[in-house]
């Protein structure tokens, strides 16, 4: 971390349009008067890996640090749990380590209460054949920013990150997602998933970025947004990198709202705009247990007539946004001279809501 009061944090491998305002974010910090909570190093191995390891971190009044280390033993099959609840400014480092065929299931829940900041910051190394499978849910009321920086190394290494977001209030919630490909027959798959209301700000950056070396890899990322207000603001910026021969990359992004027939099927249901209000933490709660394909809402569901129902509602929300754009996929059979490709989406509606979609050929 730097001396200033202002800390640079998520930022973009290439630099887009400055005048987007999604090459990086900005966070206040007092650096001076941080709090170094320490470091707290963990191993597991094949002694050890059938309990998982559980991690709960609030931080300090304050501006504080937290520095977390995992290590994966070869062949260890692993699952970790972590809540990170800010009740000031609050900082926390992951550095998670996997070697040959170790396999880490990671699940974060990042919250900060009102007023307060969180900043995660996730950094795996993966060894031949290992691979990491994350599922993060950012909520509470503060403002949330996630680092997710992933290095496929091994040949045969895989990453996966399901993230679900629900943004309320004059909340910010900034998340970038970078995936290096480095070996071969790597694969990396990204979805996200969230709802914005009130006065809500979002940014998403996903990033995959095959390096030369990386044959006969595979990544595909893609996000869904549903805005239930005229004054949230989202920003989502899937980029692909390619410096190698025969990879396969796919990004694209679905944004949108509830139209006039999805409001008259709520309303033919018996369902109340107080019911409505719950859909932003079903959907959330649906990405938890592994997106929209799960059975699983959250309890409060249930207030609307059974978890059931709200299944078929909510599918049927992704079903008809008023919106979309559709997805791009980006396959590159020879490396090429430098290049940048860039489209941007504005779309009409009354809130804000900006696409950038990259591909960028080294």
């Amino acid at each position: 971390m730097n001396t200033s009061e202002q800390l640079v944090v998520n930022k973009l491998p290439t630099r887009t349009w400055n005048h987007l305002n999604v090459n990086e974010a900005t966070i206040p910090w007092n650096v001076a008067e941080t709090a170094d909570l320490g470091t707290d190093a963990y191993e597991i191995t094949a002694e050890n890996q059938a309990q998982p390891l559980h991690i709960r971190l609030t931080g300090a009044e304050g501006c504080s640090r937290k520095h977390i280390a995992v290590d994966v033993a070869a062949g260890v099959q692993a699952t970790v749990y972590m809540v990170l609840d800010a009740q000031g400014s609050f900082a926390v480092e992951t550095a998670l380590t996997l070697h040959d065929r170790a396999s880490l299931r990671l699940v974060q829940v990042l919250g900060a209460q009102v007023g307060a900041l969180l900043y995660a910051k996730t950094n795996a190394d993966c060894a031949p054949d290992a691979g990491v499978a994350m599922t993060q849910i950012l909520m509470g009321r503060g403002d949330l920013y996630s680092d997710n920086d992933t290095e496929l190394v091994g040949d045969g290494s895989r990453y996966s990150a399901q993230i679900g977001y629900l943004g309320r209030g004059s909340q910010t919630i900034d998340v970038n997602v970078v995936v290096n490909h480095y070996g071969k027959n790597t694969e990396c798959e990204i979805d996200t998933s969230g709802a914005l209301k009130d006065a809500a700000k979002k940014v998403f950056r996903g990033t995959i970025d095959f390096k030369t070396g990386s044959s006969n890899s595979v990544g595909n990322e893609k996000e869904t947004v549903l805005m239930l207000g005229d004054d949230v603001v989202n920003k989502t910026v899937p980029l692909i990198l390619c410096a190698e021969e025969n990879v396969v990359g796919n990004h694209g992004a679905t944004i949108g709202e509830l139209d006039d027939e999805t409001l008259f099927y709520f309303e033919s249901r018996g369902i109340s705009r107080e019911q409505r209000n719950i859909l932003p933490r079903s959907i959330v709660a649906l990405c938890a247990h592994g997106g929209r394909r799960s059975a699983a809402c959250a309890d409060s569901s249930d207030a609307g007539g059974g978890t059931q129902r709200w299944r078929i509602i909510i599918s049927r929300i992704f079903r008809s946004f008023s919106i979309r754009t559709s997805p791009i996929s980006t396959t590159q059979p020879r490396p090429s001279a430098r290049s940048v490709c860039s489209m941007q989406w504005r779309i009409s509606t009354a809130a804000t809501t900006q696409t950038l979609c990259a591909a960028c050929i080294r």
